[in-house]
């Protein structure tokens, strides 16, 4: 009985799974593995990635941007403001929930945005020794909320990463 406890116990670990970093880990018996933004304690996403061995794949990582996270929403609005003005300036003009068309036509330019965050990049920087990379971003229920002038892009985001096939595909 009391195997079965420790080895519960180590299971649930926190730190195992890295809740305590700030992102929780799943393993799938599958051979991948789910990393995903907790919003609580210290953001140390090289920890959490550290826990997960090197034979599963790191398939997918999953946050939330939200109003708390200002350089995020700094990097989203910026990106969106320069390469996609006269959409992002027709979506903060109409009701920014999930539905409405405007908001709808900017979809796929915050896919792009999101692929160009500081999150992909550190994301990408701890997988390259894994021979990993994050190739696609993919959301659900996006919605731009208006606090003043300052907009704030919500959406649960999921950003999926590539093995290489070899090691000159890091580059």
């Amino acid at each position: 009985m009391r195997i079965f406890v420790l080895l519960l116990s180590l299971i649930f670990s926190p730190v195992l799974f890295g809740e305590s970093t700030g992102w929780s880990t799943y393993i799938s018996e599958y051979g991948w593995a789910t990393v995903s933004d907790t919003h609580q304690g210290e953001r140390s996403l090289s920890e959490a990635i550290a826990l997960v061995p090197d034979d599963v794949w790191l398939k997918h990582f999953r946050t939330f941007p939200s109003g708390e996270d200002v350089k995020m929403q700094k990097e989203l609005h910026n990106f969106l403001v320069s390469k996609y003005p006269e959409l992002h300036n027709e979506a903060l003009a109409s009701a920014g929930n999930m539905h409405n068309p405007k908001v709808v036509f900017l979809r796929a330019a915050f896919q792009e945005a999101l692929m160009s965050t500081s999150l992909v990049t550190r994301i990408n920087a701890s997988l390259k020794s894994r021979c990993e990379r994050i190739t696609s971003a993919s959301f659900e229920k996006f919605t731009i909320r208006k606090n003043g002038n300052q907009p704030t892009y919500n959406a649960m985001v999921w950003l999926s990463s590539e093995k290489c096939t070899q090691q000159g595909d890091q580059d």
